[in-house]
């Protein structure tokens, strides 16, 4: 099947429960260990327990900016190996009248486990360098880069 297909499917279940603020359904999408990098680190989360403090910030933080749309749509996906997908894709944050927030280019990897494709792996034009992050981290203004983009 596209690969485009599955991680589109992952991206928007991921989305809805943060934004809905179901930490239940986000981490049954996530595998662990979890892998996250940013521009100045690479953050390991070994726990569902380790994972609540960021996914709650993450949830707060566009309730407390009105978001009502958290639309992560995938430009590119491809097969490194058959159980193992890396994608690019442009995360937009939307409130009544727009953007709430500049959209960013993010690059995540989903693994087939089972009968689910999970995330393994992130990686975010952020400087959060320690975990859990905070508002302040998740939030900054994306670090002015090319970002992770699909490879052309």
């Amino acid at each position: 099947m596209n690969p485009l297909t599955f991680y589109q499917a992952a991206l928007d279940v991921v989305s809805d429960a943060v934004l809905a603020g179901d930490f239940a359904a986000y981490a049954a999408m996530i595998d662990l260990p979890y892998l996250v990098r940013t521009e100045t680190a690479q953050l390991l989360v070994t726990s569902l327990d380790a994972l609540r403090p960021t996914f709650d910030a993450l949830h707060a933080g566009l309730k407390a900016r009105g978001v009502l749309h958290y639309k992560r749509l995938a430009r590119k996906a491809e097969y490194v190996r058959p159980d193992r997908i890396e994608g690019w894709h442009n995360s937009h944050m939307l409130d009544e009248a727009g953007f709430a927030m500049p959209s960013r280019h993010a690059r995540q990897v989903i693994v087939h486990r089972g009968t689910s494709w999970l995330f393994s792996e992130a990686q975010y034009p952020i400087t959060a360098n320690s975990w859990p992050m905070t508002d302040a981290g998740l939030f900054a203004d994306p670090v002015l880069w090319d970002g992770p983009r699909a490879p052309v």
